[in-house]
């Protein structure tokens, strides 16, 4: 059997520490950097965890700044911001092969749909994961807690496809869980992204800060409430524990400052459009309000105009 590819689109975060287990679960894995680039040409790709040390040797690491010299892969992770899905037009075909699977690591609601639509794709996956990693520096991944991944699929059902990647994944020490309706998965992360996303941008606060707050903790629990109501008009059913579960793990936590803090704090635009106005539009639709969320999706949206002011 010829040996699978691997390919990373948005080598940070997210896509460097996942590329980097399969890679050191011996896969053949292929990353795209961008500004990083020369850095990793040079010192390699750095990844601290706290599972140990899965870092990446310059002359191993197989480094790319443009998607046009690396291979075609049969599974592309795609770990870019949702704020750069418009890029994939030029950086994922020339990736594609027919049966190729195609992974969204991203937050939100709704891309499956879109990608699967614009590339004729009989199917698409999406990864929702459950982890606590940031970008430090050049080609530096700080990984701090956490790194299960719910995938499921969107379109075609009848392929190995999902499987066998969550079997590569399990293989090079990744908790995976298999939930075959993307939607029902993407509804249950937004239950956690919506109000702590949110809220530790326009407050400026990690995870422990807001936690030590009961009037905050309060304000969590109505918002994931809402996102509740919002995901039943998909016919998804979130269970009260669920929230208590969530509630209870966040308090528990590290300090961890989310991926759209940090994005304020670099001065980048805010995912703003998958993570809150699509979810909100979905339950508009269905006569499902959502005031809470709809207040502070407004709130960040006057920071992500001071950002593009700014930048």
């Amino acid at each position: 059997m010829t040996e699978k590819v691997f390919a990373v689109i948005g080598t940070g975060a997210i896509g460097g520490y996942y590329g980097a287990r399969l890679h050191h679960g011996g896969h053949d894995v292929h990353f795209l950097f961008n500004s990083d680039y020369q850095h990793v040409t040079e010192h390699g790709l750095t990844v601290d965890s706290h599972y140990g040390d899965y870092s990446i040797d310059k002359k191993q690491l197989n480094a790319y700044a443009d998607t046009s010299e690396m291979p075609k892969a049969d599974v592309i992770l795609i770990a870019l911001k949702t704020t750069q899905n418009h890029l994939l037009d030029t950086l994922l075909k020339p990736l594609l092969k027919p049966d190729s699977l195609v992974m969204l690591l991203q937050n939100g609601i709704g891309a499956e749909q879109e990608i699967a639509q614009h590339f004729d794709l009989p199917y698409v996956g999406g990864g929702l994961c459950f982890i606590c990693s940031n970008k430090t520096g050049p080609g530096h991944i700080h990984h701090i807690d956490y790194g299960r991944i719910t995938m499921g699929l969107y379109g075609e059902k009848q392929t190995t496809a999902l499987d066998e990647f969550a079997e590569d994944l399990l293989q090079a020490g990744v908790d995976v869980e298999i939930d075959r309706n993307i939607i029902d998965a993407r509804w249950k992360k937004l239950l956690w992204n919506i109000p702590f996303n949110g809220l530790s941008t326009v407050l400026n606060a990690d995870t422990k800060q807001m936690m030590n707050c009961n009037e905050l903790v309060e304000l969590s629990r109505s918002i994931m409430g809402e996102v509740q109501q919002a995901a039943q008009t998909t016919d998804t059913l979130i269970e009260d524990a669920l929230i208590d579960a969530m509630l209870t793990n966040t308090a528990k936590m590290k300090p961890y400052l989310t991926s759209m803090l940090l994005d304020r704090r670099h001065q980048r635009e805010l995912e703003l459009q998958y993570m809150y106005k699509n979810a909100i539009d979905m339950a508009d639709k269905q006569g499902v309000s959502m005031p809470k969320t709809q207040a502070l999706y407004q709130q960040l949206c006057f920071i992500n105009q001071q950002i593009k002011n700014e930048g």
